[in-house]
C-alpha cells in the first residue's frame, strides 16, 4: 500500500471536527503535522491518504457541511500547497497607492 499527501486549509480551526469524521469514516488515513504554519485567518493540516482513496471519497468522509463550514481547500501536493500560499500572499501586497494614502491618514490623524 501506498500514501499521498494531502494538505487542507480553511477559515478558523477545523482540525479536530474533521479529525473525528475521518476516524468514523474508516478510511485508511494518518493524520500528519504541519508544524505552527498559520496564515492570518487560515488554519492548515495535513494526512497521508492511502493512494486508492479518491480525493472525492476523502471530501465525503468529511462531508459537505464542513467543507463548507470551514471552506476547506485541499492540496494533493507539497508543491500545489505553497503555490498557493504564494499566490495570496502576493494577492496583499500594498501599492505605492495604497501607502501614500496610509501615511496621508497617519499625518491627518497626527
Amino acid at each position: 500500500m501506498g500514501w499521498t499527501t494531502l494538505y487542507i486549509t480553511g477559515k478558523s480551526d477545523f482540525r479536530e471536527e474533521v479529525r473525528e469524521k475521518i476516524v468514523d469514516s474508516n478510511l485508511k488515513v494518518m493524520p500528519g503535522y504541519t508544524g505552527t504554519v498559520y496564515t492570518v485567518g487560515e488554519v492548515h493540516d495535513l494526512y497521508w491518504v492511502d493512494e486508492k482513496i479518491a480525493l472525492r471519497e476523502f471530501k465525503e468522509a468529511i462531508g459537505s457541511k464542513l467543507v463548507w463550514k470551514y471552506r476547506l481547500k485541499f492540496y494533493p501536493s507539497l508543491e500545489a500547497f505553497i503555490e498557493a500560499q504564494n499566490r495570496k500572499d502576493r494577492s496583499i501586497e500594498l501599492t505605492a497607492e495604497d501607502l501614500a494614502l496610509i501615511e496621508e491618514a497617519k499625518r491627518a490623524v497626527a
